[in-house]
């Protein structure tokens, strides 16, 4: 029983947009048709610090899609198409430029993609070789999120209501879908 005059109240608004679930969806997605594993979406409290498995906490953040990647140091092109993968599906749910929300709510993905390219830099690649990696990354990110966007908005929506989705749930979701094979390379069939 409550005593008089005790006021509760629940929030009717969600601490982030849902642009966050669709942004963190279309990165784990991106990484699963990728051959990612351990893929979890954390989308964060409101100290802005986002949780994940086995201590990965990431801080100063809305959200965050931990995953591993079995070759992103020798295969740069996956990492950068994960990378821009978020900021696609965002795009894509709310119609905003692309270019736009790569200043805004993909900055930290900016910071990654620019590491990438980097370590490219110090392989030997020249500019206009880096140019143009990151110009085919942020095409094929486009036309992953296109193809496959009916799975995100499915991980996005698993997202927004349990706030957090371990590896297994994640695997569980996305299993399945037919589509969602991951031995295909997704990026060679992206480009034919």
């Amino acid at each position: 029983m409550m005593s008089e005059g005790m006021i509760i109240e629940f929030s009717r608004e969600p601490l982030w947009e849902r642009s966050m679930a669709v942004h963190e969806a279309g990165h784990a997605v991106a990484a699963w048709l990728n051959g990612a594993v351990n893929i979890e979406i954390s989308l964060a409290d409101e100290f802005r610090i986002a949780k994940g498995s086995n201590g990965k906490i990431s801080d100063d953040c809305r959200a965050v899609c931990f995953h591993d990647t079995y070759s992103a140091r020798t295969y740069i092109l996956v990492g950068m198409t994960i990378l821009f993968a978020g900021v696609m599906a965002e795009h894509l749910y709310s119609e905003e430029d692309p270019r736009v929300l790569l200043e805004k709510s993909g900055r930290g993905d900016v910071a990654d993609i620019q590491k990438l390219l980097d370590e490219h830099r110090q392989s030997g690649a020249t500019e206009d070789e880096c140019q143009a990696l990151h110009d085919r990354a942020y095409s094929l990110s486009l036309e992953l999120v296109k193809r496959y966007w009916w799975e995100i908005i499915a991980l996005a929506k698993l997202t927004e209501n349990f706030n957090y989705i371990p590896f297994n749930k994640i695997r569980s979701l996305l299993g399945m879908f037919p589509s969602m094979n991951q031995g295909a390379n997704i990026l060679k069939e992206l480009e034919a």
